[in-house]
């Protein structure tokens, strides 16, 4: 939404500019303060839509919108009581849109679409407002120029009046600039890392500006959250991968290094070792002294559960066929003291029955009544989240990893560490009806996931392995099931309650969520307001007790 807005912004200000050179001379223009915030409106707002929300970016947006901001307010509430021409400042010509459209529209950017920078910048508009000031009072002392603004014209005014202005038009910028920009300070010295499932994206993947994937059509949910002083970060690792495949991008973008998927994987599954380089661009700036929450959804769970396990143990092939100078201290383990809690959303952690129903002869589909609607729509899931095979061994991709077999074999490999909190978090659409018949509730699930949810829900059977799927694991969200969804089978666990006190090295299992998969991320089509529900887990997290490491 960001980049659409500003490319409007952009857009606009072309078509004013292109008013003002029919009036004047753009270089002669520069003495207005107006021409000065609407050439840095464009400069920046065209910089977000190259190159997105970046740090350099934001300082610019603020000093932009701000001095837009004193724009409007300066020609509103003292250029038009001064002259009385409200039409020509305000309503025609290029005023219409340098006073007043586009101000208006880069404050609502600003303030509901873009990711705000420190509120230690505040202080820039002000300092550029102040040069802008004396160079102007010089020019008209020296008569090289006369206003372009009466508050300036120290020999009509006389010395006082004039520095009086000053005083008051940059204590407005002060005032203006820090609404604007107003960001309430971190309230914990947590940061929370969200890892995204199967098909997913997140802040290195352009769409996410448009369509982020923690919040979907209802708005971004990490920048309501950082905006009420919680620091959260969105990784992008690859949508299809496997689960190691995924850590080792995590950590290479927590850490701003490039990707390193090991010598002894990448050569077991036929691909390259290295991938992209993200030197210069961490995702956290100081990830190994902060304290990290990692927060993940669907497969993102059992990525950043591997990703725990691989830091903190390393791994011993890597270290078996990988000289000591070349090998990834990812892979060296002793690290991950920072890592204070795990949270899955929906997670496979157990596997799910969405993969290992088809392969099982036993199960007639056949005998299922799937109705049109549903059937037409389910494609969509299966077209998401298909790998595209590249090469890699079958057994390198999410796929492989979250059928069941699969998923308890890498669950042996993977530690519940006694110094991270443990949360996990089921989803759910089922109900029962008084027969014991499982179903999905149609006014919750979104289409694309009813076909598969009325299967998963008439399914028991034996995995290849010889896992037992009872009538325990009916009850789902459309892609995973809900006993899937706690702790990992074998793991120490207990269900959640608020009165108890929680200790690091238990799996916690919150009380089910009722939606569909896709609910957490706040819905698709079956809209959820999710917002609440993550102020109180960030909350939960920042008030857990420091462990001593």
């Amino acid at each position: 939404m960001a980049r659409i807005l500003n490319l409007v912004i952009v857009i606009l200000e072309l078509i004013a500019f292109r008013i003002v050179r029919k009036n004047r001379s753009l270089v002669k223009g520069l003495i207005f303060y107006t021409q000065l915030s609407n050439i840095m409106a464009l400069i920046s707002s065209l910089l977000l839509v190259i190159f997105g929300q970046r740090h350099f970016v934001g300082i610019l947006r603020l000093l932009s919108v701000s001095m837009l901001t004193m724009t409007f307010f300066v020609t509103a509430f003292i250029l038009v009581p001064m002259s009385g021409k409200l039409k020509e400042f305000m309503f025609s010509g290029s005023g219409l849109y340098h006073h007043l459209i586009i101000p208006v529209l880069s404050v609502l950017s600003y303030r509901f679409a873009e990711d705000r920078v420190s509120m230690a910048w505040i202080a820039l508009p002000v300092i550029v407002t102040l040069i802008y000031g004396i160079v102007m009072v010089y020019l008209n002392a020296t008569e090289k120029v006369d206003g372009p603004y009466p508050f300036f014209q120290i020999k009509r005014l006389g010395a006082k009046a004039t520095v009086l202005w000053m005083a008051v038009l940059l204590a407005v910028v002060g005032i203006l600039s820090a609404a604007v920009g107003y960001k309430i300070p971190a309230r914990t010295g947590v940061k929370y890392v969200f890892v995204h499932g199967l098909a997913g994206w997140g802040s290195y993947d352009p769409v996410n500006e448009f369509f982020p994937y923690w919040g979907l059509s209802g708005g971004s949910i990490l920048r309501y959250l950082d905006n009420h002083g919680y620091e959260c970060y969105a990784a992008s690792v690859d949508p299809t991968g496997s689960a190691w495949d995924r850590a080792c991008e995590l950590y290479a973008q927590l850490t701003g290094t490039r990707v390193d998927y090991g010598e002894a994987h990448s050569k077991e599954a036929g691909h390259e070792r290295f991938g992209e380089d993200f030197s210069g661009r961490a995702l956290v700036d100081d990830f190994e002294s902060s304290d990290i929450a990692l927060i993940s959804h669907s497969f993102g769970g059992v990525t950043v559960r591997l990703f725990t396990e691989i830091i903190k143990n390393g791994s011993e092939a890597e270290r078996a066929l990988t000289d000591e100078d070349d090998l990834s201290p990812f892979f060296k383990g002793g690290n991950g003291d920072n890592i204070l809690a795990v949270v899955t959303l929906a997670a496979p952690t157990n596997g799910t029955t969405a993969y290992d129903m088809y392969e099982d002869d036993s199960f007639d589909l056949t005998v299922i009544d799937i109705p049109e609607e549903y059937e037409k729509h389910s494609g969509a899931v299966s077209k998401r989240t298909k790998a595209e095979q590249d090469g890699r061994a079958s057994w390198d991709y999410a796929a492989y990893d979250m059928h069941i077999d699969n998923a308890l074999a890498l669950n042996s490999e993977i530690t519940t560490f006694d110094d991270i909190y443990y949360f996990a978090y089921p989803c759910s659409t089922s109900i029962t009806d008084d027969e014991g018949n499982v179903s999905p509730d149609p006014s919750i699930t979104e289409n694309i996931f009813m076909k598969g949810a009325i299967y998963m829900s008439n399914y028991t059977g034996v995995t290849k392995g010889g896992t037992v799927i009872d009538e325990t694991w009916k009850p789902n969200d459309g892609l995973v099931n809900v006993i899937s969804a706690g702790a990992p089978f074998g793991a120490h666990g207990t269900d959640y309650r608020e009165d108890m006190q929680v200790d690091p090295g238990i799996w916690y299992v919150m009380p089910q969520i009722r939606g569909d998969h896709m609910c957490v991320q706040g819905g698709l089509t079956k809209r959820v307001n999710m917002k609440p529900f993550y102020i109180d887990l960030v909350k939960l997290i920042a008030d857990l007790p420091k462990i001593s490491k």
